[in-house]
């Protein structure tokens, strides 16, 4: 069994939310150790709304990581700006209330990360970024990358990245200097997870109760008010596959380096000595759709079925 981190923005897009009920789902059936979930956003806002959503989808226990100094920059900003319709951070927090008290009392993502990669045993821990790198290149900065590359086997990173060369189109370039800090100095597995955008997935139709109409309240406001609205399955095909549940569905190319250079926010892969791979999809975008629904519907009926008037 997998102990995975997940580290997600929680914020533009609701994919990371779909991926974190898949995570859910996954814990609950016993398939993963959900050990934390880090929101790598420098605002209390996507921490706090994590909080919230995995109250909801009944993990209140598990620590949260809240980026608190490692400021986002002026690309993601302006991208936020443009999107802040379609942001929802908020309103989860108000929606679940008695995580508002909680917004400023999350514990800053380099302490979450140490904290929990310190009780692991060496080399036994998958994270699964879904987000920018910006609290992972924090805690390498900060001196905890000896840390990291002790206890951490595989990184799994979520990326529109071309193989074997190009330009990410989001995760990477909203940050190139975390990307640089982290791709260039990690020496484990590296995974980077590109497929997704034709993988279309919705929360329109999961189960009644609480925490389907959480999940549908997110993609919602992601939609611009749509309640039919479809997404691309990015992330909830990269938490499947640090999880072990894609091996005949998603293949991983041959081993070689990553090199990243945040000046360009391009990446090159070469063969050779390295631990970085791609993967490649095995199975048919309408295959792979139906399995992420299952595990969205499956995290959904995971519960009392009591239907919630709040969302």
């Amino acid at each position: 069994m997998n102990s995975l981190i997940i580290d997600t923005d929680f914020e533009t897009d609701c994919d990371d939310a779909g991926a974190l009920a898949v995570a859910c789902a996954l814990a609950d059936a016993g398939r993963i150790r959900l050990l934390g979930v880090n929101a790598s956003i420098c605002s209390p806002w996507p921490a706090a709304a994590v909080r919230g959503f995995l109250q909801v989808f009944g993990r209140p226990e598990l620590p949260v990581g809240c980026n608190r100094s490692r400021q986002d920059t002026e690309e993601y900003r302006r991208h936020a700006s443009r999107s802040s319709g379609l942001l929802y951070p908020r309103e989860v927090v108000r929606s679940v209330s008695p995580c508002v008290a909680e917004r400023n009392r999350l514990p800053d993502s380099c302490a979450f990360y140490r904290r929990l990669l310190e009780a692991a045993p060496d080399r036994s821990v998958t994270v699964c970024a879904i987000g920018l790198l910006t609290s992972i290149a924090e805690l390498f900065l900060s001196g905890g990358g000896e840390l990291f590359r002790r206890k951490v086997k595989r990184l799994v990173t979520m990326a529109e990245a071309p193989f074997p060369e190009g330009a990410d189109c989001f995760n990477w370039r909203m940050g190139p200097l975390a990307a640089e800090t982290v791709l260039n100095r990690f020496r484990g597995e590296l995974v980077v997870s590109p497929w997704g955008k034709s993988v279309m997935t919705s929360a329109a139709h999961c189960p009644a109760g609480e925490r389907g109409d959480l999940l549908r309240l997110i993609y919602r406001i992601s939609g611009s008010g749509d309640p039919e609205y479809r997404r691309s399955s990015w992330d909830q095909l990269a938490v499947l596959y640090a999880a072990g549940e894609l091996s005949d569905l998603m293949v991983p190319g041959p081993e070689g380096k990553l090199h990243f250079e945040a000046a360009t926010g391009r990446h090159r892969w070469t063969p050779g000595d390295g631990k970085a791979v791609f993967l490649h999809p095995a199975a048919s975008d309408e295959k792979l759709a139906r399995l992420v629904q299952e595990w969205m519907d499956r995290a959904c009926t995971s519960y009392s079925g009591i239907t919630s008037k709040r969302f």
